[in-house]
């Protein structure tokens, strides 16, 4: 009945927010993949809590053969994981049929990287006399600097900022902590934003954000897509054919990074990486500088 699946939705969203302590966007995006699934059972007639692992394969199988990529496979497997959770956690079953359900290995798609050049183009693009350029700037200067991703640029607060010692601290994913180094360039233009114009944002600085927002609301940090949406419009200004995202910004430091001789475990510790077979997926495009380095080095090269 559509009652008694609303109110499982609606459980199973409490479930990831209060015990698994989710995000909101996460949780939204598993509650809309879960929803998918119990309109599947519902409209075959199946239990919403009591489902069997044939179920669970016969929807997947239906989802793959519209056309769903595999790692969207993996995704609703994921949400799915998490619905028997919350149904086990809520004493509704004491099994698990999403056991024996072997996950898709998906493609790994390679990231698209912006060259030095292009980086350099968006660097410059901002109009240093109005308050939102002077910000970009030195934002870009900062997301470039140390390969952050958006949110914890966003989210940047003046307690994790050290510019006397040259240092952001970072709290990334798993409110994991990590120590970035930041270059003389991001420093002075963060300086310069915060004593030349973020005033006009926060004129009593009470303010924890450092990258402020215009909306009206008074020390209010820019948001992710307010942010995503100034990096479409320097990549339109600079005649850029595919507009890059900030994401693309993370990969430019990372690639960069590589091509001028870091280490991968060095930059493991700087994106924050779990796992260093994540941080190798970006020596792919190291590959032209290796071939060159072995050109040189090798006798019959």
């Amino acid at each position: 009945m559509l009652e008694d699946r609303l109110q499982l939705e609606a459980q199973f969203e409490d479930f990831l927010l209060l015990e698994k302590g989710m995000s909101q966007n996460s949780a939204q995006s598993y509650c809309t993949d879960v929803k998918l699934f119990l309109e599947f059972l519902d409209h075959r007639h199946f239990s919403l809590t009591n489902f069997s692992e044939d179920n669970v394969r016969d929807y997947l199988e239906e989802r793959s053969s519209q056309g769903i990529a595999s790692h969207s496979v993996q995704r609703y497997m994921s949400a799915l994981s998490a619905y028997v959770a919350f149904l086990r956690a809520d004493d509704r079953r004491t099994d698990n049929p999403m056991m024996a359900i072997d996950r898709p290995k998906g493609a790994r798609h390679l990231p698209k990287v912006m060259s030095e050049e292009a980086v350099n183009l968006f660097l410059e693009a901002p109009d240093l006399s109005t308050y939102v350029g002077m910000r970009d700037k030195a934002m870009f200067e900062l997301l470039y600097a140390c390969g952050l991703r958006v949110s914890e640029l966003c989210n940047l607060k003046f307690e994790d900022l050290h510019l006397q010692d040259c240092y952001i601290i970072i709290r990334g994913k798993g409110d994991k902590q990590r120590l970035i180094p930041i270059n003389d360039e991001a420093v002075y233009w963060i300086r310069r934003y915060v004593q030349e114009r973020r005033f006009e944002k926060d004129s009593t600085n009470l303010s924890q954000y450092v990258f402020l927002s215009t909306k009206t609301t008074v020390g209010a940090p820019l948001t992710r897509i307010a942010f995503w949406y100034r990096v479409k419009s320097y990549a339109r200004q600079i005649g850029l054919e595919k507009e890059p995202s900030p994401h693309t910004f993370r990969h430019a430091f990372a690639t960069h990074l590589l091509n001028h001789d870091a280490d991968l475990r060095s930059l493991q510790e700087l994106l924050g990486h779990a796992s260093l077979s994540t941080t190798q997926i970006y020596t792919h495009v190291a590959l032209a500088r290796m071939h060159e380095v072995y050109d040189k080095a090798h006798p019959h090269a």
